[in-house]
């Protein structure tokens, strides 16, 4: 199975605007977002403490002291790994994307059809 790192190579979410697939991804699968969000404050809270802060004490010790520049480490390191989560997830839930996609097809289906057979009723009431 194959591994996309943007949206747009998603076939799943081929000829959706950018707005879109960011509403199916970040709205729609709300369980599984929300399972996901759990894992990544663990991950952000065992990283900075077991990972990011020993390195800096290693590495670069007088950046503790200096509040803003430790602040932008930190938030960098989240947004980094809330990218890994948003790929990982939606490489995950590409047979939900399809399936979801599929619905919604079908309702646009109905509906037009539905518009048609009532304008078929219209001239024939007439």
């Amino acid at each position: 199975m194959a591994f996309y790192f943007r949206p747009d190579d998603v076939p799943e979410l081929a000829g959706l605007s950018s707005w879109e697939q960011r509403v199916l991804m970040r709205g729609t699968f709300l369980r599984e977002r929300a399972i996901s969000t759990v894992v990544l404050l663990l991950a952000v809270l065992g990283s900075v403490q077991f990972v990011i802060n020993p390195l800096i004490e290693k590495f670069l010790p007088t950046v503790r002291t200096d509040n803003m520049v430790y602040a932008a480490i930190l938030v960098v390191w989240l947004l980094l790994l809330m990218k890994a989560r948003d790929i990982i997830l939606m490489n995950q839930l590409r047979p939900k994307f399809a399936a979801k996609r599929a619905e919604q097809k079908a309702a646009e289906i109905a509906k037009l059809e539905a518009e048609r057979a009532a304008q078929a009723e219209k001239p024939a009431a007439e």
